[in-house]
């Protein structure tokens, strides 16, 4: 599983410019299943997304088509890591715990 962390780095006019088309992303993404949860960080400076396990090449390739990205107006910071206990209703997003390699 992943959080990324958006980080804007163009004035709040230019993201706000390219809003309905982020927006759009997100939803083609959470409607796809790749994304579980999306917001923005309060202070706003950037958003939060929550994806599920996938292959780091299959997210980097989504994350390259954000329209923040491919405008340059935000920067994303990948942290991947192991959802080994979820809430019942999170069960599905689970990770199985792999022997150390």
């Amino acid at each position: 599983m992943y959080v990324v962390l958006v980080h804007y780095t163009a004035p709040l006019a230019e993201v706000d410019a390219l809003l309905a088309d982020h927006s759009e992303w997100l939803a083609h993404h959470q409607d796809s299943g790749e994304f579980i949860a999306a917001g923005r960080r309060h202070p706003r400076t950037g958003g939060v997304i929550i994806a599920r396990s996938m292959s780091r090449g299959q997210l980097d390739a989504i994350l390259a088509t954000d329209p923040f990205v491919v405008h340059k107006v935000a920067k994303q910071e990948v942290i991947e890591f192991q959802a080994l206990r979820t809430i019942p209703e999170l069960a599905d997003y689970a990770d199985h715990l792999t022997p150390a390699e």
